[in-house]
């Protein structure tokens, strides 16, 4: 399930005219990203669901499905129904079997093979993918012991008998397709689902992942992503370090005369530039002028 419901306000004004989802970044949408890492794991089918402008998702990403091989299906709230209510409106179309859930609006390549594996082996309701954060005491931590077993969220419940990893939640995990009647019809998953699994003594499973990732929730988070990846600062397929600038290379791209393209330029297709002088830090997108 590729989660693509958010109203993205930190990044207004953005996303006033299309969902964060389908902003793009280097010439695709950012969800397209997260297609990606599903097909790598052997997804072949998808489910979205969709708020905000959400007649423009599925359309959009499903060439980007296509290459993958993937069917992509859209489900759309009227009403916002946060994470767990959204898993569980969208469940009639996600099959008998475990299935992994990305967030659309996030760029993160984390090893969700090795979390279905240890899904499978220790028969979790819900395996998470976690990632050192020095903030996690501030932000909200995860704790997890060495066996890969989450034993406390937010600071809530008795200290663990033994060492635990203090981590963030990455957004990224495994559900087992019966869990519907722990999921709330309209909230956050963690704070409702997940605190009833772990009172009842439920196995909820976690891995602590390495892999490279940016919340791109702010338009400086936006722009350091954009700018950063060409050189290297991060490896995600459909990538490649291109030094010099990020992308000056869009279709049908109009350069007036006197203009000269500098680093950190993202030009989208049938973009037009007038005038005169050198392009530095900008991004542009398609048929921008």
């Amino acid at each position: 399930m590729l989660l693509c419901a958010g109203l993205g306000t930190r990044l207004r004004p953005l996303t006033l005219e299309r969902p964060k989802p389908l902003v793009p970044l280097l010439g695709r949408p950012i969800a397209a990203y997260g297609l990606d890492q599903l097909a790598a794991v052997g997804a072949r089918s998808v489910v979205a669901n969709t708020h905000h402008l959400g007649h423009l998702v599925q359309p959009t990403l499903e060439p980007y499905a296509r290459e993958h091989g993937m069917s992509l299906a859209g489900v759309h709230e009227p009403v916002l129904l946060g994470t767990g209510g959204g898993i569980r409106n969208a469940l009639p179309l996600l099959g008998d079997a475990p299935f992994a859930v990305f967030n659309g609006d996030v760029l993160a390549a984390p090893d969700i093979a090795r979390a279905l594996d240890l899904h499978r082996a220790s028969g979790a309701r819900m395996t998470m993918v976690l990632r050192k954060d020095p903030a996690a005491d501030k932000l909200g931590s995860i704790d997890v012991d060495a066996r890969g077993r989450v034993r406390r969220i937010l600071g809530e419940g008795a200290a663990p008998d033994e060492p635990v990893t203090r981590c963030m939640f990455t957004g990224v995990y495994v559900l087992s397709p019966d869990v519907r009647d722990d999921l709330p019809e309209n909230g956050c998953i963690v704070r409702h689902s997940l605190r009833r699994w772990l009172a009842r003594g439920d196995t909820v499973s976690a891995i602590v992942d390495f892999g490279p990732g940016f919340d791109l929730g702010t338009l400086e988070a936006y722009c350091a992503a954009t700018f950063g990846l060409p050189y290297g600062c991060g490896a995600f397929a459909g990538i490649a370090p291109s030094p010099g600038a990020a992308r000056a290379d869009g279709r049908g791209v109009s350069l007036a005369p006197g203009v000269r393209v500098g680093s950190h330029v993202d030009l989208g297709d049938q973009c037009v530039i007038d005038g005169e002088g050198e392009l530095r830090r900008v991004i542009a997108w398609d048929r921008a002028r």
